[in-house]
């Protein structure tokens, strides 16, 4: 298991993610992102235009991959 860390841009401003979360691979936690993109969007208070994005981290630091939250919940992605 390997701990990989979301933080979400959102407004100009970085939200940390300090506690991150354990997966057995990186592809499942390209997977969690998505949902938490998912999640974000479909929020009916989500402010459409804050051009928010879930980045996901390795335990190194390194940028595995990042969603971009859509209007309407689709939460589009994309590999690193």
């Amino acid at each position: 298991m390997r701990r990989y860390y979301f933080p979400i841009f959102h407004n100009g401003e970085t939200q940390a993610d300090e506690v991150g979360e354990l997966f057995g691979s990186a592809e499942l936690a390209v997977q969690y992102s998505a949902r938490i993109a998912k999640d974000i969007a479909s929020d009916p208070e989500y402010d459409r235009g804050a051009g928010t994005v879930v980045i996901v981290l390795d335990d190194s630091g390194a940028e595995v991959a990042r969603h971009g939250v859509e209007a309407g919940g689709s939460g589009g992605g994309e590999g690193a």
